[in-house]
């Protein structure tokens, strides 16, 4: 039997599932980012627009990680489940934008990353 088919694909599974959502999270991130920082007191559309693109790119990192982890997950379970959880860390940032669906992401890649990191090493 080869070391392959004894880990876990669940990681790699929440990897794709949470990349392939953290992309519209991302843009609907960037969008509440900017609606809330209107609704503040003396806003003005340079720090809406910052504010916009600030939560738009850090989602748009974290389900690149999350995506390139969860492919290359296999050739190191340890080292691209600490990626996937940085990914669930990143996308925990955009949730104070309350956007559900960054939620939903930030809990897919922690689960990922954790499976990975406390999995057992298959033997040989």
């Amino acid at each position: 039997m080869s070391n392959e088919k004894q880990i876990s694909n669940a990681p790699m599974i929440l990897g794709i599932i949470g990349g392939i959502l953290g992309l519209p999270a991302a843009i609907c991130s960037g969008a509440c980012a900017a609606g809330l920082s209107t609704l503040a007191d003396g806003a003005t559309k340079q720090s809406t627009d910052d504010a916009g693109s600030a939560f738009l790119w850090i989602g748009l990192i974290a389900a690149l990680i999350g995506l390139v982890s969860a492919f290359l997950y296999k050739k190191n379970p340890k080292g691209w489940g600490a990626m996937m959880l940085l990914a669930g860390i990143l996308s925990g940032i955009t949730l104070v934008t309350f956007n559900f669906l960054s939620f939903i992401v930030c809990i897919l890649f922690l689960i990922g990353g954790v499976i990975s990191l406390t999995q057992k090493k298959p033997a040989l």
